[in-house]
């Protein structure tokens, strides 16, 4: 199974599970407290697991898009990478991180979990561009990017092969 593939699989199931994108539902439904912190500066959030307990910690100064967004990328941690925050604290400066590869795919479960696959095929088909797309979901454009990739992803799923017709590729995002 490759990381795409597990990532998609283990959102879908959280997904299925809650039956909600809200990631604070989703946090409250695995009895994760979520705290807001005014002292964190610049940073936007951590995810700690303490004597087998989850945590997730959220800078105060976020609007509620962005600690909605940092909230999903932490249960990213929480749902793909809890044995690494048993040892250490998993904090995020940075949302977009892309460069460490945890990051990254803590940023692809948020991207699948607050945008709907079917929902942003429908946006693109109306016209929308990357960043009327990241509008309507409340999410940053960066964020569309990754959606579009397991969008893709998807399609040659259920098709097989590589789609012949790309979003990405007719300059939609």
């Amino acid at each position: 199974m490759t990381d795409l593939e597990r990532i998609v699989s283990v959102c879908d199931e959280v997904l299925q599970k809650h039956g909600t994108r809200n990631p604070f539902l989703i946090a409250a439904g695995e009895g994760i407290p979520v705290t807001s912190c005014p002292d964190f500066k610049k940073l936007r959030g951590m995810y700690k697991v303490i004597l087998g307990h989850r945590f997730i910690f959220l800078n105060g100064s976020l609007s509620r898009r962005e600690a909605r967004q940092v909230l999903a990328h932490e249960l990213g941690h929480d749902f793909l990478h809890r044995d690494m925050a048993e040892g250490s604290v998993v904090q995020d400066f940075f949302l977009y991180d892309m460069t460490l590869k945890p990051e990254y795919q803590a940023n692809l479960f948020a991207a699948h979990l607050l945008v709907s696959s079917e929902k942003l095929e429908n946006v693109i088909a109306d016209g929308a561009d990357r960043e009327t797309a990241a509008a309507l979901f409340h999410v940053a454009p960066e964020w569309i990017d990754l959606k579009m990739r397991i969008l893709e992803w998807e399609r040659e799923q259920k098709f097989g092969k590589k789609p012949v017709f790309s979003l990405a590729k007719e300059g939609k995002v």
